[in-house]
This record gives C-alpha cells, structure tokens and sequence, in this order.
C-alpha cells in the first residue's frame, strides 16, 4: 500500500545528487538517454536499499517504517472511521514492474507490486460498513499481501531566486488494489468478546469490501504525503542538473 510513495521520491532523489556530489547509489539519466523510461527504472531499484534505510544528508527519509499520521474515511455518510498513527513495514520491499516517463509532457507513471505489508495504529469506528455496524476505538493491527500499486505524477517547472528552473509535483494520483489481507481490531463495542470476535471475522471474511471504504483516504494520505517528501527534495535542484542534455 504504501511503497507507491517510493516511485515518486525516487524521481526526486536524482536530482539532489547531481545538486552536490554524486554518490554511489545513484545512476544518472540523461535527458537524451535513448531509454530515460528504463534508465530511471534501473536507478530506483539500484537504489532499494537506500530507500529503506534514508540518508539524511541528501534529505531521504526512511521508508522503514512508514508513517501515516492520519486517515479519515467516510463511505456515503454511513460510515466514519479514523485511523490514527499507522505505522506501515514492507514498503521498500517491492518491485517496480513498469515505469513510463516523459520530460515533454513531465509526467511519470509506475506501477509496482508489493508482496506483503504489515501495519499497527489506532482506530475510531462508528456506523455501517460491509452491511455491518461497527462501533469502538483501540488498537489495529494487520496485514495486507500480494498489493499492486499505480501512481502518475504530474510535474510542473517554476523559476526561483536564482534564476533557474525548478521542478515540483503539480499533481499525484495513486491508486491500490489490494488482493488479500487481515486485520483485527481491538476493543470492538467496549471490549465485546463475542460482538468484537464476530465483527472481526466478518471483515477478513470481506476485506476487500473492506479496503474499498477506505481506499480513496489511503490514497489521498500517501499521495500527500510523497508530494510534500518530493516537492522538499526538488526544491535543491534546477531542472537543467536533475536532468542533463548530455
């Protein structure tokens, strides 16, 4: 669910390199590369483990774990579920599977699948889903396995102080599918034994269903949470250093 944040950043992080001195773990792609798609591509898995572990002086946060602040759902005014402190491990475990890039146009899409995330926080539930009433607050915890992830995100240039050309996110739109998971809530209806046991098996027995109520949040968390991780990365970089004519 989460290492759909990783494609974006990734795109980011090759232009502060080349803004100070290149290190490493980072292959530079030129903007007359005869495959800028593949080239990127190759960076960012090149860069895996990077991304797990961050590298604070090129301001690359780590990936490990993953933490989503807040989440708010709401599903045709029946529903109204908040998560809280997520913290998600398996993000940088993935594998890009696609990567099409256009510096014309500035547009970069990936897809990616993320063989098994794992997740902890707290929740706050109160109405109908899955045509169940849910209701309590506590502790979360779960998995969700074989996930694919799409993003596109839409860049923009604009001009600093300096006098340069900058790049910055214009736009993210992500989105999940999810193919398996569990999750279990605790303290369900004031710590029901029997109510909290039923509902919970109701859900793994219809997560998709599930996952479907709160998938546009998720979606929205994660793809505000790239645009502002990238848009402070990119701001240290001109276009013309990011991406090079030669």
């Amino acid at each position: 669910m989460k290492t759909i944040v990783l494609i974006g950043l990734v795109l980011a992080i090759s232009g502060v390199a080349l803004a100070r001195d290149l290190p490493e773990f980072i292959h530079v792609c030129k903007k007359n590369e005869p495959n800028l798609s593949e080239c990127i591509k190759s960076s960012i898995i090149n860069m895996k483990p990077q991304l797990k572990t961050g590298v604070p002086d090129y301001k690359i946060p780590s990936l490990e774990p993953l933490i989503l602040k807040e989440l708010v759902a709401t599903a045709g005014g029946n529903i109204k579920l908040k998560l809280t402190n997520v913290i998600i491990h398996g993000a940088s475990d993935f594998s890009l599977t696609k990567l099409k890039a256009n510096l014309e146009t500035l547009t970069f899409v990936a897809d990616l699948d993320l063989p098994r995330l794992s997740l902890k926080g707290n929740y706050d539930v109160n109405g109908r889903i899955i045509l169940l009433h849910i209701r309590g607050n506590g502790p979360m915890e779960g998995n969700v396995t074989n996930s694919k992830g799409f993003v596109k995100i839409q860049m923009k240039e604009y001009k600093k102080e300096d006098g340069e050309s900058y790049l910055k996110v214009a736009e993210i739109k992500t989105k999940i599918f999810v193919q398996d998971g569990a999750l279990h809530l605790q303290n369900l209806f004031g710590g029901d034994p029997v109510l909290g046991e039923a509902v919970n098996n109701a859900i793994n027995s219809n997560f998709n269903g599930f996952v479907t109520e709160i998938k546009p949040a998720l979606e929205s968390a994660i793809s505000n949470a790239f645009t502002d991780i990238a848009n402070g990365i990119l701001q240290q970089v001109p276009f013309k250093t990011l991406f090079p004519e030669s």
